[in-house]
């Protein structure tokens, strides 16, 4: 098993003054370096992860700021590593992906809230890079970008 990627540019505007730290589950090599790129830019610390295994083992090294989590892997699902995130990270935003439709996103909300956690919001994909830079402020406590 690999350990999650982290990618690390200098902060242009560092929530709560530090670089903030986003766990990202996405299996998806194109969108995972899109998310990670406009999540840089915002001045995020982005930790990746391609599969729940490695999503809850950089649960024990990294204490997330907001999380973002694809509802389908190739190899399971994102709402698998819910319960767990709940345990170790339940006040971080959560954002839950889905190019499957809305009744899927709404399961996964219910299954998160289910868990324990209380700041989740999903979003369909594919979407709009604003989309990401909103819940990213959000979740840093900044005001939404213009």
């Amino acid at each position: 098993m690999t350990p999650p990627t982290s990618e690390t540019t200098p902060p242009s505007t560092p929530p709560a003054g530090t670089a903030a730290h986003l766990l990202l589950l996405e299996d998806n090599p194109a969108l995972a370096r899109v998310v990670a790129t406009v999540a840089q830019a915002e001045g995020w610390v982005v930790h990746t992860c391609v599969d729940t295994a490695q999503f809850v083992e950089a649960l024990d090294g990294v204490r997330p700021d907001a999380v973002i989590v694809d509802c389908m892997l190739a190899e399971g699902s994102g709402l698998d590593v819910l319960g767990r995130l709940a345990v170790t990270a339940r006040d971080a935003p959560v954002l839950i992906m889905s190019g499957y439709g809305d009744t899927l996103l709404r399961l996964a909300l219910q299954t998160a809230e289910r868990s324990g956690l209380t700041r989740v919001s999903t979003q369909s994909k594919p979407f709009a890079a604003s989309a990401l830079r909103s819940f990213l402020h959000q979740a840093s406590g900044l005001p939404p970008p213009s």
